[in-house]
């Protein structure tokens, strides 16, 4: 079957491409108002025209950014951009705050046309990802912001991608922020909200393996921050949590939760009898010297991001009881849901250089924790008496 161009308008959102002989190296793209230079190659599909050079480099591509079909042609492009009348991604909308930032939940099967330019805009910024043109098992959640000139048109941030259904319980297979909305604390918001749709399912997560060193420094940026606020919860509210608590309470599996401990020397493992030992007074002296190297940065409002956790939770329930996927221009919020409690904070990735230095540098020596942590299976769980503090 012939390769199918993404500047046919005639298309429609269920279409999809075909998986192309003849792809084209890129330089550079117009997205919006922006002129940004690539840094992977990415498999768009070749035009026919008339060439047989397979490896004939494309000086820029112009990318819509509502619907996301790319053009060699600027006069194409130009055309097209008079004539879409998208200005925000299919799908159903799952969250919005007053700040202007909403996610999109889009179904890979629905819409798979724009899932798959969605998946080749990745990888023009992404060296590992590998799954362009299959999108059917996956859901995407694409994040965008209000434009603050222009009602009802929305740009696109960034987007995260998980399978519908997971043997192994990964809650985010891709991710991807654009450059010039990079640093801005989207890509550990974007993980947040990976979260907290797993703590609705009242399951636990983690995201596909291997990581990059981008994302494993900004996960495990993620995971310290997340797991030393929930300790501290814990300690003030004198709450005896286990690990599996602490698990359930993060969504965050319990490997990842153990890894963190012991990579923050919160806790350290005893081979003899697989035990961890959480250090109690260790936990508070973290947690307050993270709270003052926050401090001590002056941070700007607009680099600390928040998500509405019971926001989220009520827009789900309801857009689920009104089966609301299908209808892309339904708004599901209600201005009363979006009130200003903290689901939780989510520190902007400018801090992560600075967390990160402070915990290679205050390696002090460990202090006798009185709880420990053993590591259990469900039966040996239930008559469980080592708790962590």
């Amino acid at each position: 079957m012939a390769s199918i161009m993404a500047d046919d308008d005639s298309m429609s959102d269920d279409e999809q491409l075909d998986i192309p002989n003849n792809t084209k190296h890129i330089i550079s793209i117009r997205f919006g108002q922006f002129d940004i230079d690539c840094w992977f190659h990415s498999p768009y599909i070749d035009v026919e025209d008339g060439s047989n050079e397979k490896d004939r480099t494309i000086e820029k591509l112009y990318i819509c950014e509502y619907c996301l079909r790319y053009f060699l042609n600027n006069k194409k492009y130009r055309q097209h951009m008079n004539e879409c009348n998208r200005r925000h991604p299919p799908g159903r909308k799952i969250y919005e705050d007053p700040d202007g930032l909403s996610v999109y939940e889009v179904d890979g099967t629905a819409s798979q046309l724009y899932c798959q330019c969605l998946c080749l805009l990745a990888k023009l910024f992404l060296e590992r990802k590998t799954i362009y043109f299959d999108v059917n098992p996956f859901l995407f959640y694409v994040l965008v912001e209000s434009d603050k000139r222009i009602k009802n048109v929305q740009h696109i941030i960034g987007y995260f991608s998980k399978e519908k259904l997971s043997d192994e319980f990964y809650n985010l297979a891709c991710l991807m922020v654009l450059p010039h909305r990079q640093r801005q604390g989207f890509g550990r918001f974007l993980i947040a909200l990976s979260y907290e749709l797993t703590k609705l399912e009242k399951k636990t997560g983690s995201p596909e393996k291997p990581l990059s060193a981008l994302g494993q420094m900004t996960y495990k940026s993620y995971w310290h921050s997340t797991i030393l606020s929930k300790l501290d919860e814990y300690r003030r509210l004198q709450i005896h949590a286990t690990v599996t608590q602490l698990s359930m309470d993060t969504g965050i599996c319990i490997e990842d939760v153990i890894q963190t401990l012991i990579d923050l020397r919160l806790a350290h493992t005893k081979k003899s009898t697989n035990e961890i030992n959480l250090k109690q007074q260790e936990v508070r002296n973290r947690r307050r010297h993270q709270q003052c190297d926050n401090n001590n940065n002056n941070l700007d409002l607009s680099s600390i991001l928040i998500i509405d956790a019971d926001a989220l939770r009520t827009a789900l329930n309801n857009s689920s009881t009104n089966n609301l996927s299908s209808k892309d221009n339904q708004n599901i919020f209600d201005p009363t849901y979006l009130r200003s409690g903290i689901g939780f904070m989510v520190i902007a990735d400018i801090l992560c250089d600075a967390i990160f230095m402070y915990f290679h540098k205050y390696r002090e020596r460990y202090r006798e924790g009185k709880f420990s942590v053993c590591v259990m299976s469900s039966q040996q769980e239930a008559s469980a008496e080592n708790l962590v503090c």
